[in-house]
């Protein structure tokens, strides 16, 4: 027997809820202390980890916005096979009015909320595994928090390629499609092939 070819992957993990938090600059002594106290967690660099074993258990339900208002950017998490990617920015109200059309109604897509000073963007998504391997290495935890850093200072700057990227995967069916992005940004691009739509 002869192999021809190998492809390779990666798995969820389908009996849990994992959740990691990435801080694009070093926290401050007083973030610190906060993280510590709500999460009772020892902190070392700028990614805290959480994961909850089995049904029923998750992350308490205001901690991912509090974490992100203590210095964390961005959040990656992952529960039964569904992935979502949460970026914290300041309030910028021509941005936000820019990113509301790219939302959409549906288990996965793009939504943009306001909380208090800073604006929460959420991008849930499933992943074609194969590929996203290939674009991101063996830690899609890893991969997709430097593919949303990328994502995050493309939006600062006034790019909607990622914001358009799930749109056209997820927002079937809306009556009015907001204006594509053309050319895409080679992370909008990597953001389109990864992503999976059953």
């Amino acid at each position: 027997m002869k192999i021809i070819s190998l492809k390779r992957g990666f798995e969820a993990d389908h009996s849990s809820s994992s959740y990691e938090f990435f801080a694009l600059n070093p926290l401050t002594p007083d973030q610190r202390k906060a993280i510590q106290k709500l999460t009772g967690k020892s902190l070392r660099g700028r990614r805290l980890a959480l994961k909850y074993m089995g049904e029923w258990q998750d992350i308490p339900l205001n901690w991912a916005s509090k974490l992100l208002s203590l210095g964390y950017d961005i959040m990656v998490s992952e529960s039964y096979d569904w992935w979502s990617i949460d970026l914290a920015l300041s309030y910028d109200p021509d941005l936000y009015a820019q990113l509301e059309p790219y939302q959409c109604e549906a288990e996965n897509g793009f939504e943009v909320e306001p909380v208090g000073e800073q604006m929460v963007l959420h991008f849930r998504m499933q992943l074609d595994y194969g590929v996203a391997y290939d674009e991101m290495g063996s830690n899609p935890f890893k991969g997709l928090a430097n593919l949303f850093e990328q994502v995050r200072t493309e939006l600062l700057s006034g790019d909607l390629s990622a914001a358009w990227a799930i749109y056209d995967t997820y927002g079937y069916g809306d009556e009015e499609t907001p204006e594509p992005v053309e050319p895409l940004s080679a992370s909008g691009e990597t953001l389109l092939n990864i992503m999976e739509s059953y």
